[in-house]
């Protein structure tokens, strides 16, 4: 058995490999609801345009709705096979799609609004690959453009080695597990099993190992600074509703709210 780990360059790798299952496998996510919670975020703090970057886009589920409120974005993603998902979907054709890494943003434009949904950062290994993120989006921002990402908290990193979920369906079979992290001492990984069958007798397994990294709001904000951001706020999630402040211990993710000072 291959195992194919989230580390580095092989993100791509990982996600290029489930692109054409991906939206089976979370068709449970609403992502009305998580649109409609960063456009309250948007809407509380004000962005002066409608230019908008969505990093780690994947197969488009928020880029399209984003666009249909009427934003003009470009959604980037690092798998190739992920965007095209996103191209094959109705509403494509209002979204720009470009294949980038998050650690070396390339010149998109200029932006007044970014945002990440899901959690894409906390595939980034260490404060450096943050750090270097963090400027190349705060390169793309005009002057007092808002910027939305979210990140796990402490308790999701803690709670996440006792999830377990099992999905069975004819001929397929999946076991999703959350464990400790082999490299982050305060982060957790992420074990995907699939197991298909085209006869019901040979069945053929399939291993993913997603490796999330954590970062502390004080280490967050210092790296803002250091990339000329200015940071406003640290909203929660808890039970599906945002919190005014985060809480590291109770809530499931943070959204930090960060503006370029102009």
């Amino acid at each position: 058995m291959t195992e194919l780990r989230s580390t580095g360059r092989s993100v791509q790798t990982i996600y290029d490999s489930i692109a054409s299952t991906y939206d089976h496998v979370t068709r449970r996510n609403d992502y009305d609801r998580w649109v409609a919670l960063y456009l309250d975020l948007i809407g509380r703090h004000g962005a002066a345009g409608r230019r908008l970057l969505d990093l780690g886009a994947g197969t488009g589920q928020a880029a399209i709705r984003l666009a249909q409120a009427g934003y003009q974005v470009t959604a980037v993603d690092v798998s190739p096979e992920m965007l095209r998902q996103a191209r094959a979907k109705p509403g494509a054709e209002q979204v720009r799609l470009v294949v980038a890494d998050l650690r070396e943003l390339p010149d998109l434009g200029v932006f007044d609004v970014a945002v990440t949904l899901g959690e894409p950062f906390i595939y980034l290994r260490d404060e450096q690959e943050l750090s270097a993120a963090l400027r190349g989006v705060s390169a793309l921002l005009a002057p007092g453009a808002l910027f939305v990402f979210d990140l796990g908290t402490a308790g999701f990193h803690r709670r996440h080695p006792s999830r377990v979920v099992v999905e069975d369906s004819e001929n397929e079979f999946t076991v999703v597990r959350g464990a400790s992290s082999r490299r982050d001492p305060h982060g957790s990984d992420y074990l995907i099993d699939r197991f298909t069958t085209d006869d019901g007798i040979t069945w053929r397994r399939f291993h993913q190992r997603h490796e999330f990294s954590y970062f502390a709001p004080d280490v967050v904000g210092r790296l803002l600074g250091e990339v000329g951001l200015t940071h406003l706020a640290t909203h929660g999630l808890h039970l599906g509703e945002l919190a005014e402040n985060a809480d590291e211990e109770l809530h499931r993710k943070s959204f930090v709210v960060a503006r370029k000072p102009g």
